[in-house]
C-alpha cells in the first residue's frame, strides 16, 4: 500500500498550522482488516479481493449462486482492482481500476461517478460492495464519497469507514486530502460530468 507522499503535511506540520479541522491521516501503526467485506452501514460494504480471486484464479464461492436459484450476497459490486475476478452472475458490475495513488482529475470524476452510482444503488434498497485489492484506499475513497452523497461529512465518512472497517482504512494521505478539501465542493457543484446510467 501507498505510504504518505512527501507533498502532505506531517501531523506535526499540520498542528502548527490554524485548522478548524485538520486532516484525519490514519496512524501508521493502525491494523489492517481482512479481505473479506465488513458493513459500513446497513446494505453499503466495503472490501478487497483475496490474493487468489484475480482474473485466470480460483472462483470465488457463491459465483454461481444465481444461476441456482439463490440471491447473490450484493446487488450491486463496484470493483476498482482491475485484476479481480469478476462479481457473479446476476450481480451488477461496474469495474473502473485506478491506482492507489494521487487522484487525477479524470480518476476524481469517474470515481463521483462510481460513487453517485453505488448511492442510487444503496438508497433503492440494493446490497453495495466497494471493493478494491486491499480494501482500504480505492474502496474507501469510493465508500466514503458514497457516505458524503448521503449526507456524512468528510470527517465523518472517514471515521465511520474506520470504525467499520479497520483504523487503517484510508491511509493513502492524498486520498483522505483530497475529501476534506476537495470533494465537497465537487459534489456539490455536480463537477463530475454526467452520472452513470441506472
Amino acid at each position: 500500500m501507498s505510504s504518505q507522499p512527501d507533498s502532505i503535511p506531517s501531523r506535526t506540520d499540520e498542528a502548527t498550522q490554524p485548522s478548524v479541522h485538520p486532516i484525519p491521516y490514519a496512524s501508521p501503526s493502525a491494523w489492517w482488516p481482512a479481505y473479506a467485506p465488513d458493513e459500513i452501514a446497513p446494505g453499503l460494504w466495503q472490501g478487497g479481493t483475496e490474493d487468489d480471486e484475480v482474473v485466470g484464479g480460483r472462483i470465488p464461492a457463491g459465483h454461481t449462486a444465481a444461476l441456482a436459484g439463490r440471491r447473490p450476497a450484493f446487488d450491486t459490486v463496484i470493483t476498482l482492482y482491475a485484476d479481480a475476478q469478476p462479481a457473479g452472475w446476476g450481480v451488477e458490475e461496474l469495474r473502473f481500476g485506478f491506482p492507489d495513488a494521487e487522484l487525477t482529475p479524470e480518476f476524481a470524476r469517474r470515481v463521483i461517478e462510481l460513487a453517485r452510482h453505488a448511492h442510487r444503488r444503496w438508497r433503492a434498497g440494493g446490497r453495495v460492495l466497494i471493493r478494491c485489492q486491499a480494501g482500504v484506499n480505492r474502496s474507501g475513497l469510493v465508500t466514503a464519497l458514497t457516505l458524503m452523497l448521503d449526507g456524512h461529512s468528510a470527517h465523518e465518512a472517514i471515521a465511520l469507514i474506520r470504525a467499520q472497517r479497520a483504523p487503517a482504512a484510508l491511509n493513502n494521505g492524498a486520498f483522505v486530502r483530497w475529501l476534506v478539501t476537495e470533494a465537497q465542493a465537487q459534489l456539490a457543484t455536480g463537477a463530475d460530468g454526467p452520472a452513470l446510467a441506472a
